[in-house]
């Protein structure tokens, strides 16, 4: 439900989170192409090597409301789409994320601290998919290490009838914190730190592959995600999906505002920690060189 549209230029490409893109419930439908960096629809303003760790905390905010996202480039370009957060206690979660299209995906902290997928609900495809043991989604911490590979079971089942197994299989999931970009979008130019996810499911006659792109702006969370699916079934491509979008809308403080009032929000109290020792808020651009941390004050919305 985005409250305007976005021509502008962001870069990002995701398998949403590496849960959400999965759609293999549909064998599952899904899909991929790989695109340049200009048909992406971003503008990379300068890069640097991957600092700090990224945590779970700052990738997936935990709380109740709506997200709002329009797809700037790909499959349904213009449109919007809301994700909503809410607590569950089912299919041994502790979160649901809610699609405006009915798709679920069912969340839950393991011992480690890290944020798994336990289920995801495809309305559309008439199935549930069920992960043992629980897929992780994003790590308690993620150093710049290299690839973290997880292999986990997956059960594509019939949503009507939850006793029949459609589909069976293997899963990997491999997540690596890449570097550190000073992006360009329609919000303005900030720092975010890219995550590249791939996902690939070996379901007997079928097959899921999913590559995603999250750059993660950490007061936020993913600000920009780009998803390629795609789906092969016998051999034969059977569906794809390309899709670039872009963080419209958040909650705050137990309402909703736009992406753009946070962003003035946030620079305000950057303000006002700038007059505190404690400096831990105010995004660290000197990495990125003179000419870049000048235009990020610059580009910050008024």
């Amino acid at each position: 439900m985005a409250d305007q549209g976005v021509d502008g230029k962001i870069a990002i490409s995701r398998v949403k989170t590496g849960a959400g893109c999965l759609l293999v419930a549909a064998v599952l439908g899904a899909v991929g192409c790989a695109s340049s960096e200009k048909s992406l629809g971003y503008e990379l303003v300068a890069v640097s090597a991957a600092g700090g760790v990224i945590r779970a905390v700052e990738a997936f905010q935990l709380r109740e409301g709506t997200w709002a996202w329009q797809i700037t480039l790909g499959d349904d370009v213009g449109q919007s789409i809301e994700r909503s957060r809410e607590r569950t206690d089912e299919y041994d979660a502790a979160w649901v994320e809610t699609e405006d299209n009915g798709r679920r995906e069912y969340w839950a902290h393991d011992d480690d601290g890290n944020l798994v997928l336990t289920a995801v609900v495809e309305p559309a495809d008439r199935a549930i998919t069920f992960f043992k043991p629980p897929m992780i989604i994003v790590y308690a911490e993620l150093a710049p290490d290299g690839p973290r590979e997880q292999k986990v079971n997956m059960r594509v089942m019939d949503l009507a009838r939850p006793k029949r197994m459609k589909h069976h299989g293997v899963a990997t999931r491999t997540v690596q914190y890449m570097d550190d970009q000073l992006i360009r979008t329609p919000l303005g130019t900030m720092p975010a730190k890219r995550i590249e996810i791939t996902f690939r499911a070996d379901l007997g006659l079928a097959r899921a592959e999913n590559a995603t792109t999250l750059l993660v702006y950490p007061p936020f969370g993913v600000v920009v995600e780009r998803r390629e699916d795609r789906v092969i079934f016998m051999g034969l491509p059977l569906r794809h999906r390309d899709q670039t979008l872009v963080l419209r809308r958040m909650p705050k403080d137990g309402g909703e505002q736009p992406v753009e009032e946070v962003l003035r929000w946030r620079e305000r109290d950057q303000i006002r920690q700038l007059k505190e020792p404690d400096r831990r808020h105010i995004p660290d651009t000197s990495r990125f060189g003179d000419a870049e941390s000048a235009e990020l004050g610059r580009s910050q919305p008024e």
